[in-house]
């Protein structure tokens, strides 16, 4: 892959890049669901819940285009409405931090899941910019495909516009509601929680182990994933 379209793809996933992609053209979508209503995911199976809730953004993205064109701040409550009700922020934080959560301060811990939410969304957010009319094909889920399974993973199949396909893994678990919630994302092979992970812990090197330094400046970049290739 072009290091070009790895620095696309790696800034439209990050913010969870959870099978939430701007203007793409979605096979086989079902209806959208009202723009500011969570889906009502227990009742779904993994596939369909993907499959709804990209289509619910992408309806967002289409009917409110003017308002965040004129006004980016807009952008990011579309994708804050759109995301999080569906991402566990605090059990990817958790992982995130890895060995160091067990030395973190429960206030520590709370502040890098804030800020570790609010850099996905502004990431994902400044990276609906770059998206170029790609496709996106969600696939049947390859573990369970049951609407009360506990656990699912799903796949994608993202179609650059120069014609190459880019796998997408979308690692899911339910909630004590029965509601799915995404748990890591796996993009051409690289696993961004992983990648995370080893980011963070750079990060602990390089402020000598100040846990306040690092959450304060953490902010996940392209760099991160497309470093992840060589790791």
């Amino acid at each position: 892959m072009k290091m070009s379209e790895v620095s696309i793809l790696s800034r439209l996933l990050l913010g969870v890049a959870i099978a939430l992609w701007p203007g793409l053209a979605v096979q086989a979508a079902p209806a959208p669901a009202p723009a500011s209503t969570p889906l009502a995911s227990s009742q779904l199976s993994a596939q369909d819940f993907m499959q709804q809730v990209t289509t619910q953004l992408l309806h967002r993205l289409v009917t409110e285009r003017p308002a965040y064109t004129k006004d980016p701040a807009q952008l990011f409550r579309i994708v804050d409405e759109n995301i999080t009700p569906y991402v566990d922020y605090p059990t990817i934080a958790r992982r995130v931090m890895g060995r160091f959560y067990r030395q973190a301060s429960d206030a520590q811990r709370q502040k890098f899941v804030a800020q570790f939410k609010d850099s996905l969304i502004r990431t994902y957010g400044n990276g609906l910019a770059s998206y170029d009319h790609e496709r996106i094909s969600v696939l049947p889920a390859r573990t369970a495909t049951a609407a009360n399974a506990a656990t699912a993973t799903v796949d994608m199949l993202i179609t650059m516009n120069s014609g190459q396909n880019v796998p997408v893994t979308y690692e899911l678990q339910r909630a004590a509601n029965g509601a799915w919630m995404l748990e890591n994302v796996v993009l051409n092979g690289i696993n961004l929680g992983l990648t995370f992970r080893n980011q963070f812990a750079s990060d602990v090197e390089q402020y000598h182990n100040n846990l306040d330094q690092v959450i304060a400046h953490w902010l996940p970049h392209a760099q991160a994933v497309t470093a992840g290739q060589h790791s």
